[in-house]
């Protein structure tokens, strides 16, 4: 296993043209390639176990799918018991808790659930947290937002 590594990925374009990176933990793999350590908060299209072959301007080219959802929470209010329904709904999924901020909760799901079967599950977490957002990080094409990327 090779060394893990914080990264700087490249997560979208800010006010002004400013470039929006965010801090990842990614294993060293072979030259620039890395395997995804934990799934992301910001970057789209990639989940926890992706690799990935890392560009000199923080964008990437995924190598390899590692099997999982990056699932990405946005919220107002209410982190600690959000974070707890999320958990019990997402844990015995096999889903675990990637990372939070004050605003946000970030789960990795193995693809291998479902999409229906994971969906209830957010579904059901929004009728009691009806001002919660929540999207897949790496289910979509991460320049239109729409088109799914099919690598399931």
């Amino acid at each position: 296993m090779g060394m893990v590594r914080e990264l700087f990925l490249r997560a979208g374009t800010g006010l002004g043209g400013s470039r929006v990176e965010e801090s990842v933990q990614a294993e060293e793999l072979e030259g620039s390639r890395y395997r995804l350590v934990q799934s992301p908060g910001l970057v789209l299209g990639l989940a926890a176990d992706d690799e990935f072959e890392l560009h000199d301007d923080g964008t990437f080219e995924v190598t390899r799918r590692g099997g999982n959802l990056c699932i990405q929470i946005f919220f107002l209010k209410g982190a600690a018991a959000l974070e707890q329904d999320a958990s019990r709904l997402l844990e015995p999924l096999g889903g675990r808790l990637d990372g939070k901020t004050k605003q946000a909760l970030v789960y990795t799901v193995p693809v291998a659930v479902g999409f229906p079967v994971v969906e209830r599950a957010l579904g059901e977490l929004t009728l009691q947290f009806p001002l919660m957002e929540w999207y897949y990080g790496n289910v979509h094409d991460p320049v239109d937002g729409v088109t799914p990327l099919n690598w399931w």
